[in-house]
């Protein structure tokens, strides 16, 4: 849902209309001397130090040992529950792989947390929270429109609400209000409430279990730790400000002690723009929090912002202040979608989509100096990376790719490819809030797909 005013055709939520162009943007890798490239893999001692979290989100990554093999084979191993058609997130959490699904994240109805464990039924399949909502009115979104990601956080895991049905339910002030679901600690949601299917109550005392709300959020992309607290990215009505009229930034609320009720925390842009902005995927490193922008009318100058800590440091659970927000610009245009973040022994990785159709991914040792990854145009797209036993690998939409470990001026080589569909392969990039994720999980490494919600373990 986005504010009425604000309705023009988004071009992060169509088919990408630039695809004919992307393996040829592509294959545009930045030149940079010798110097630079040893200036960004190499970590820098000169840079801010780690504070009160460390490096990435707080998931539990699995690190698994052992020698990377040569080549790998694409193995499916079922659809995610609800019959949804995209996996958007995979995290591992008590010994199972729980998954995001959605259909169109933002556009239409769909939102399911699958959870993948071998052995645990016949299938290795159970949901885990369906918010589909089956049998409610479907005007305004009859249920969530996408679950964009699953995080592990301390001992729970937390689910935002990327689109709430009907606008929200009324149950908070402002006009609108967004949700983040919040298990316990073994990883079991609250399920709807009543015949009607309402939100599961707010997160208790004891059990920790429920439906945390967000006054004057439209939309709730993720949520992570920083600087002792826990945040939510969203686009959000300002405060004092009235619901679906006029601006509406992108911001960050910050959760109470037991996750029940969320407060708007710090926004950007400001001073506020007519226009509709979001703060989307975060991650930490080297001691400031990143996200993602979007920008529904595409001119924001910036790709990403930072949000540094404290000059305190330490676990004071200060609050941030705009004065602790700075855009900053690394593509040629600007107002690159980021698509995923992931960190490794001092490096930043991130995926941003670009104007132009490309996908590419880029890395930093001090968060400032970026170099590109120099994917061949053929690899197309490229929609996450994780460390696999003694390598990096990345997912494109063509397959699994060995990365140089650092990463260097040679192609990452193909070692899995793509499985085909009738509709393609398994892993196209053409939805900027959804794309293919990976994750190791008992020692091997899985990918999940944008057809049918399929999961595959490559072997």
């Amino acid at each position: 849902m986005v504010p009425p005013t604000y309705a023009l055709m988004r071009w992060t939520l169509c088919p990408i209309v630039a695809l004919s162009l992307a393996h040829c943007a592509q294959a545009r890798a930045q030149s940079l001397d010798r110097d630079a490239r040893a200036a960004a893999v190499a970590p820098d001692a000169a840079a801010p130090s780690v504070a009160a979290d460390p490096d990435g989100n707080d998931d539990h990554e699995e690190r698994s040992v052992g020698s990377l093999p040569a080549a790998l084979a694409a193995r499916a191993v079922g659809r995610a529950p609800g019959g949804l058609h995209r996996i958007c997130d995979l995290t591992v959490f008590r010994d199972a792989l729980f998954v995001a699904a959605s259909n169109q994240p933002l556009g239409s109805d769909g939102a399911v947390v699958g959870r993948y464990q071998p052995g645990s039924s016949r299938t290795g399949w159970t949901t885990a929270f369906n918010w589909n909502r089956p049998g409610q009115p479907t005007r305004g979104g009859g249920g969530g429109q996408g679950f964009l990601r699953v995080r592990a956080i301390g001992d729970r895991l937390y689910v935002p609400d990327a689109d709430t049905p009907y606008n929200g339910f009324g149950i908070s002030e402002g006009g609108t209000e967004g949700l983040v679901f919040v298990s316990d600690a073994e990883g079991r949601f609250a399920a709807a409430r009543g015949a009607n299917l309402r939100p599961p109550a707010p997160p208790d005392a004891n059990g920790f279990f429920g439906a945390g709300v967000l006054p004057r959020a439209y939309h709730v992309l993720d949520v992570i730790r920083f600087n002792g607290a826990v945040y939510a990215s969203t686009g959000s009505v300002p405060p004092r400000e009235r619901a679906w009229y006029g601006p509406s930034p992108g911001a960050l609320h910050r959760a109470d002690a037991r996750g029940r009720r969320w407060t708007f925390a710090v926004d950007y842009p400001f001073p506020w723009q007519n226009g509709v902005w979001r703060l989307t995927f975060m991650t930490r490193f080297r001691g400031r929090l990143y996200a993602g922008i979007q920008d529904y009318d595409g001119r924001e100058p910036n790709d990403y912002v930072t949000i540094s800590a404290s000059p305190s440091g330490g676990n004071d659970n200060l609050e941030l202040s705009r004065d602790n927000v700075a855009g900053h610009r690394v593509t040629d245009h600007g107002a690159a979608l980021t698509l995923r973040w992931y960190t490794d022994r001092g490096r930043l990785f991130w995926i941003g989509l670009e104007r132009s159709g490309a996908a590419r991914l880029r890395f930093t040792a001090d968060g400032t100096r970026w170099l590109t990854v120099p994917f061949a145009p053929a690899a197309g797209r490229v929609s996450d990376v994780v460390r696999f036993r003694d390598a990096l690998v990345a997912l494109t939409e063509t397959g699994i790719y060995r990365l140089a470990d650092p990463p260097d001026d040679a192609a990452p080589t193909l070692i899995g490819p793509a499985p085909v569909f009738n509709r393609g392969r398994a892993f196209p990039v053409n939805d900027a809030f959804c794309a293919s994720p990976l994750a190791v999980y008992r020692g091997q490494l899985y990918a999940g797909s944008q057809h049918d919600a399929t999961l595959f373990v490559y072997e």
